[in-house]
């Protein structure tokens, strides 16, 4: 059984799946391209379900592995020329969920192929080997099969945060293909239970001593690690950073996700002061052609000081352990970035009290930081 819709965008036919086609909206799919729908036609000959380009037919196979790889080939297609951020927006206007149900780039697409290349494997060996064996499959069946194939993930020894590519892959293709699956691989508890049984990873912190790594840096990546430090820069953040020396403000132009974030420094000038200068010299070095040294250095650095090395992320915790104290010392500080970050009558009111006074901090950081959960921003300073 093949699932889904042509469509022709620039003259090349594409096919698209129902469930993908249904989550864009009319301006949406009018900013993809002008699409134009067709139908999938069967081979006279052989009955295999086939489309046609302007000058060849495609043969959709029907072998498992390859039912989900089109998929995500499919998706990615549809994807690769539009911004997550774009889609998302769109999503939440229509379902007030921010999502893409979409691939946007190549290093996804290849994560999420590597995960179904392996669980085609799993249905092979349990003689899953066509699409049609898989239509065989009843709800119940199928989430049996699902659940035990993330048993054997666990049981094999991959980390935690493998399981969750697998988790998200499979909410990507099979849940096209198998929509009567997708409210179970959607259910959080059970998404929880399924990659909390793999190895957990070693939780990243800031340096024990970051001042001490820095010093040991030659000056151009001494400079970066303290750009890192000021603003909880994300390592290539800072070619995407304006300065606003008027109104003591960073914006950081299109970040992970498509998103721009605004930090406000009117409570910390002379932060701003060092911050505005440290981006605009890096700038004029061209700083991301010496990354690849930056690392080096830094492990260099890590292991003359007697640290172990976390990498530059690290300074990113730093940043966050950093403004969590100043944040819930500083009221004032904290009830002007509420107001001008927008946040609810909830978390404004939460700020008034020390029981509650964390809330608003995480509301703060996870802008400041340029995450979409709160729950995130808490990971880097608890």
């Amino acid at each position: 059984m093949v699932r889904g819709a042509l469509i022709r965008q620039a003259g090349k036919w594409q096919r698209v799946t129902d469930a993908a086609r249904r989550c864009l909206s009319p301006e949406l799919t009018e900013s993809v391209a002008g699409f134009e729908g067709a139908s999938l036609e069967p081979d006279s000959g052989t009955g295999v379900v086939c489309f046609k380009t302007c000058d060849k037919e495609v043969v959709m196979e029907h072998k498992i592995r390859h039912v989900l790889k089109h998929t995500l080939d499919e998706l990615y297609e549809l994807g690769r020329n539009i911004k997550k951020g774009q889609i998302q927006r769109q999503i939440q206007k229509l379902t007030n969920k921010r999502e893409s149900h979409f691939i946007h780039t190549s290093t996804t697409k290849v994560r999420y192929e590597r995960a179904m290349m392996k669980f085609a494997d799993y249905l092979e060996s349990r003689g899953i080997k066509r699409e049609k064996h898989l239509d065989k499959l009843n709800t119940e069946e199928l989430q049996k099969v699902v659940d035990d194939y993330f048993k054997m993930l666990a049981q094999d020894g991959l980390s935690q945060n493998t399981i969750k590519v697998h988790i998200a892959a499979l909410q990507k293709s099979l849940a096209i293909i198998r929509p009567d699956v997708k409210k179970y691989l959607q259910d959080d508890e059970r998404r929880i239970s399924w990659w909390s049984a793999g190895k957990a990873p070693r939780k990243r912190d800031s340096y024990v001593n970051p001042g001490k790594i820095r010093e040991k840096l030659d000056e151009t990546h001494r400079m970066i690690a303290e750009a890192q430090a000021l603003a909880g820069f994300r390592i290539r953040e800072i070619a995407k950073a304006e300065v606003d020396r008027q109104n003591h403000r960073v914006i950081i132009h299109k970040a992970k996700g498509g998103r721009t974030r605004e930090l406000d420094f009117s409570h910390r000038k002379e932060d701003f002061k060092r911050l505005a200068y440290l981006i605009e010299e890096l700038k004029e070095r061209h700083y991301e052609k010496h990354l690849k040294e930056y690392y080096k250095d830094l492990k260099k650095a890590c292991s003359l000081t007697g640290q172990e090395y976390n990498a530059s992320h690290a300074f990113r915790y730093e940043y966050a352990q950093r403004r969590s104290e100043e944040l819930q010392k500083n009221i004032e500080e904290l009830r002007d970035l509420l107001d001008k970050y927008g946040a609810d009558e909830e978390k404004k009111e939460a700020a008034k009290n020390e029981e509650t006074r964390e809330h608003s901090v995480d509301y703060v950081l996870t802008r400041e930081l340029g995450h979409n959960r709160e729950r995130m921003s808490r990971y880097y300073y608890r």
